[in-house]
Formats: structure tokens, sequence, C-alpha cells
């Protein structure tokens, strides 16, 4: 798939809803369960595949529960291109989220059709700058932002004429209990943005991806696990392969029930 026709289906045009299973660090820093891990996406009907790029060392002090969390499991760029070989082969795309600057350089140097900035740097405007500035389709998720930190992201956005930029509504706790997710501020989003409004989950329900979806959501973001009760921080708020099949046929059961929006007998 060409990255035209990836950004078309980022900016949320009359294709299918976009799909990505958040690989995230499950695969606990392994190639070949990564690997394993992007067939079963495929499988499950996943259109992308994602996983995080950081440098521990860089990021995070070595005395904190992330540095632990991530060390050990960053790949180096053969590993990173193996991955994106296989990926084309099964024809689901693979991107990535940086976590830092020189991540974001080795993603660029790669090629990856689209970059993803996560909650906790929805506000690092040089990195977005530079992603902008390399004209690569750029999703962020907003988990840690408040009305106003959107209103300056839309603000600082819009001095750019780039339009291959998805917004994603989420919520930053893990596991995310169900009577805190209010789907229905997604309108919010709408309001202020230009760009197609997505969800990233971090609930368990199979059913919530589905309901942001019929509110309008274009890109539906999922974690995804071999084994939910592996140890490590993300497992436990993530799929596993049948569960992330049924999602997935939820979302598309959802958009033919939408249908069209015109009146007919």
């Amino acid at each position: 798939m060409s990255s035209f026709k990836i950004s078309n289906s980022l900016l949320g045009d009359r294709a299918k809803v976009f799909i990505i299973a958040e690989i995230g660090i499950n695969h606990g820093g392994s190639l070949n369960k990564c690997l394993e891990m992007i067939k079963l996406a495929a499988k499950s009907g996943a259109n992308a595949v994602k996983i995080q790029t950081v440098d521990p060392e860089e990021s995070y002090l070595n005395t904190t529960k992330s540095f632990i969390e991530f060390k050990s499991k960053n790949f180096s760029d053969n590993q990173i291109k193996k991955i994106i070989k296989l990926s084309k082969k099964l024809k689901i795309i693979f991107f990535s989220t940086p976590g830092d600057y020189t991540s974001l350089q080795r993603l660029i140097n790669l090629k990856v059709p689209v970059i993803k900035v996560s909650s906790g740097l929805s506000n690092n405007y040089p990195l977005i700058r530079e992603i902008i500035l390399k004209k690569i389709p750029l999703i962020i998720s907003t988990g840690l932002s408040e009305k106003k930190d959107l209103i300056e992201l839309k603000n600082y956005l819009n001095k750019f004429r780039f339009k291959k930029i998805s917004i994603l509504k989420c919520t930053s706790k893990y596991p995310l209990p169900i009577d805190e997710i209010d789907m229905n501020n997604i309108k919010h989003f709408k309001k202020i943005f230009n760009f197609p409004i997505g969800y990233s989950d971090h609930s368990i329900s199979l059913l919530t991806p589905a309901i942001a979806v019929s509110k309008g959501a274009k890109i539906i973001e999922k974690h995804f696990t071999l084994n939910s009760k592996l140890k490590g921080a993300d497992h436990k708020i993530s799929l596993e392969p049948n569960q992330f099949k049924k999602m997935v046929e939820n979302i598309r059961e959802t958009e033919k029930i939408l249908g069209s929006s015109k009146l007919k007998l």
C-alpha cells in the first residue's frame, strides 16, 4: 500500500475505519514474538500494527519504572527492516511512536510511512514540527490534554498547511473504567479540530471502539497481546487475537448499520 493511499485512509475519506493493533512493547524485546504478533494482528483484521520506539537512556531517568519497563525493548534498525518486510508481505501497515527525538530520526531514516505522537508528547512541538516538515502522515493522541491544551495544539497545527494529520481522543488511565470514557465528548474534538478524529482505547471492552465509530471516529487504536496475563504494563489492557478479531467484526458491523445518511424508501 502506497503512502498516498495510507494518507487517504488516515484523512478519513469514504474508506472504512482504520484499525490499529497497538503492539507497543508487548513483544518484550523479542523480534520473533513481534513478527508472530504482526501475523496474528493481520489475521484478526487490523489495517495497521504499531510499536513504540524509545531510547530509554534518553527518555527516562534510570531510577524510574518507565526506564525499567522500556529497557531492552528497543529494536535495531535491521530488526525494524525485517518487521517492515513482513508487514509489506502481509499487506498490513507498520508504523511506530517515537519516544524521543533520536528515535524519531531513526524512524524517518527507515521511511516509516506514518508517525504516531503519544499523549505524553502531544505538546512537544519541536518533535511535531519535525514530522510535519518531513511531510509524514501524523496521528496525535490527547490523553493528557485539557480543553485549553487541545486548542493550543489546534492553533499550532494550523500554522502549517499540512493536512495529513489525525487526532485521537484518549484517556490515559490503565485500564480505563467504562464510566469514565465519556464518548459523547468526541463531538468537542470534531468542533475544535479540522482533522479526522479517532479513538485510542484503554478500556478492556470489545464494544467501546464500535461506539466510538458510531460517534464519528475514523481511526481506532487498541492494544494487542498474545496473552493478557503476561507481565508488563500494557498486557492487562490489551486484547488477545480472538478478542481483537471480535472487536474488528463489531466495528465492521457498526459501519454497515450506520450506512448512508440519505433519506430514502
